[in-house]
């Protein structure tokens, strides 16, 4: 499968070789952190990595060529233990895509290996090889994606929660799936409002009856010139219907100035026990019926950013609602010219339930693009 994969890399990049308006880059990344459970003891993170990148026009069409390889290095240091080491070599992108004007509307085309979320978040959020094609027509536009996740690599994707030498280096297969999907959705259908509807379904590929089938609504749209609303809602089931799942969330976002940014809002998972709802579980995902208001600001300039963000988790135990965490974060970043970015960021994860399971963590981070 290595051999496949490196074959196809070479015969694009001898494809893209002689053509015209190829464009080139990277970037260094650096972090270090420190992380401390209730201020008992003290960890050290160290992460770097480099992303080579490139995009190229395909002749005289109006497709492009793009692709990046990215390595990472993580070293994990607590106290009275080795250090844990994680390399990392990944393929993150690597697709041709581009709008093709038809008498009627507009084809939009990613083919490859590429990023795609659903649109509530909940179901697909991730990588996928694969093909999503849109048809943009001028009161609807239309939707279909299909992908398989089984050459992902692993690593890459969880690389922030893995904290132990893992037992592959640099590249792991992540679990096979197959995720289908179709929308259409209206995108001004009256007064600037949004309103789709999108279908999906998340194959297993080693136990087809724990597939997952999910129906999206989407609504959203601006209620002044200032202030918009976004509500996603997710109806989901495993096994063929068998068991019905919720996932719903709501946001408000207010602009009252060009450089400030309000958002306030709440998200909800159904979990067994909640009427005839199963617990809503989606790939990487399980919401247990958990309740979790959020809010949060942005300030933001030509040259920096301010991000505070903050959640309350409301947790189910079968029966009834109570504080389970605090989920706090912020950050900090500075463009100290066009190609040197710092930052400064804070998470802490605080324990209200009564328990002594906090954690914090701070990171210093640098990038450079060259």
């Amino acid at each position: 499968m290595k051999k496949l994969l490196i074959a196809i890399c070479t015969a694009l990049f001898i494809v893209a070789a002689p053509l015209s308006a190829f464009e080139w880059g990277g970037v260094f990344t650096d972090s270090t952190g420190i992380s401390t459970p209730n201020f008992s003891t003290l960890s050290l993170k160290q992460q770097n990595g480099i992303s080579l990148w490139f995009n190229t026009a395909l002749g005289e069409s109006d497709l492009f060529l793009s692709g990046e390889g990215v390595y990472k290095f993580k070293l994990v240091k607590a106290p009275d233990a080795d250090a844990q080491i994680i390399h990392v070599a990944d393929l993150p992108l690597l697709k041709i895509s581009g709008d093709i004007e038809t008498d009627s509307g507009v084809i939009s085309l990613n083919a490859g290996r590429f990023s795609y979320v659903d649109g509530t978040g909940s179901v697909f959020r991730g990588s996928i090889d694969g093909v999503a094609v849109d048809y943009t027509l001028p009161i609807v536009k239309l939707g279909f994606v299909a992908g398989y996740t089984g050459l992902l690599n692993d690593l890459n994707a969880n690389l922030s929660n893995i904290n132990t030498t893992p037992e592959k280096q640099f590249y792991d297969m992540a679990e096979a799936s197959i995720p289908v999907g179709l929308s259409v959705e209206f995108p001004a259908l009256f007064a600037n409002q949004n309103i789709g509807l999108q279908g999906y379904g998340v194959l297993n590929t080693d136990n087809f009856d724990a597939s997952g089938y999910y129906i999206n609504l989407l609504l959203s749209g601006p209620i002044t010139n200032f202030i918009y609303y976004n509500v996603a809602s997710s109806l989901g089931t495993v096994n063929l219907f068998k068991n019905l799942m919720n996932y719903s969330a709501i946001t408000l976002v207010a602009f009252p100035a060009e450089t400030i940014s309000i958002n306030v809002g709440a998200e909800y998972g159904s979990a067994q026990g909640q009427g005839s709802l199963a617990t809503f579980v989606a790939p990487g995902y399980s919401y247990n019926g958990d309740i979790v208001p959020k809010a949060g600001f942005t300030f933001a300039t030509s040259n920096m950013s301010i991000d505070l963000s903050g959640s309350y988790i409301l947790g189910f135990d079968g029966s009834s609602y109570s504080g389970t965490r605090a989920d706090v974060n912020a950050s900090f970043i500075y463009n100290i010219f066009s190609d040197l970015q710092v930052g400064l960021a804070f998470t802490g994860q605080i324990d209200v339930s009564g328990g002594n399971n906090s954690s914090y963590n701070i990171n210093l981070n640098a990038a450079l693009a060259f």
